[in-house]
């Protein structure tokens, strides 16, 4: 009988443990946001490693967006921002070669299940303000660069009123990404009726608060969107890359 072998075993640097160890504290609860934490000796001699050590476990944190600069210049608990998560949703999104039609899949369910939500829960602010949006777009449905910041803005405002913070966290990196192949396609072959029927749709059925009507709109404008990027010739199942520029590469030449 031969003998059992092990692997060795991984040996993490000790900032690594000490942020391992401060980062379990904060996702379990125990150092809730807004908790200060010991000052940089108290801090090492409680975790029975350096001040050098324990500054680099600092920077993991802060990088990460768990830690900020506090009060007595004390590093102060806090929860992650959303920009902290969109950058890093990002960066797993482009390395990991996922396609403007994956995108594109998950959001044509995000942004119908938004605008449902939205119906039921839209504040009288959030109605006005996306009256406000409907009149901008009215007003540059020729000018491609405002009617793509229009509808991007139309979106993130529909996703507001859903006033789900899960689903904001979820759409936002999504769209990010998504949304800007958009713009090509407005330059391109000029859809700003088409897209100005669709939000004044939506606008009515959040307004009246008709969930269904939101939903099914919301829902077509998304089929409409992708048939706009194939109209454009756009390949949607190219990788997503981080700069945006590199969807706009029409399949064959000139849009007809």
């Amino acid at each position: 009988m031969s003998d059992a072998v092990f692997e060795t075993l991984d040996r993490l640097p000790a900032y690594r443990v000490a942020e391992q160890t401060i980062r379990r504290k904060i996702l379990d609860g125990t150092l809730a946001p807004g908790t200060l934490l010991p000052p940089e000796n108290d801090l090492a001699e409680q975790l029975g490693v350096t001040r050098p050590t324990v500054r680099e476990a600092m920077r993991g944190l802060e990088s990460a967006g768990l830690i900020e600069r506090g009060a007595r210049r004390r590093m102060a608990v806090t929860a992650p921002n959303r920009s902290v998560v969109t950058t890093a949703m990002h960066e797993a999104i482009v390395l990991h070669g996922i396609s403007y039609r994956e995108l594109w899949e998950v959001q044509s369910v995000i942004e119908p299940l938004a605008a449902r939500s939205a119906a039921a829960n839209i504040t009288a602010d959030l109605v006005e303000r996306i009256r406000v949006n409907l009149d901008k777009t009215a007003d540059c449905l020729d000018d491609p660069i405002a009617l793509a910041e229009a509808d991007v803005e139309f979106h993130d405002l529909v996703a507001q009123a859903a006033d789900n913070r899960a689903l904001l966290l979820a759409r936002e990196p999504l769209g990010a990404l998504l949304f800007p192949a958009y713009g090509t396609v407005i330059q391109r072959i000029g859809p700003g009726r088409r897209l100005f029927e669709a939000h004044s749709r939506i606008f009515h059925a959040l307004e009246t608060g008709d969930a269904d009507t939101a939903h099914d709109w919301m829902n077509k404008h998304f089929v409409d969107f992708k048939r706009g990027c194939e109209l454009a010739g756009l390949d949607l199942d190219d990788a997503v890359a981080a700069n945006q520029n590199a969807l706009d590469n029409p399949r064959n030449g000139d849009t007809p």
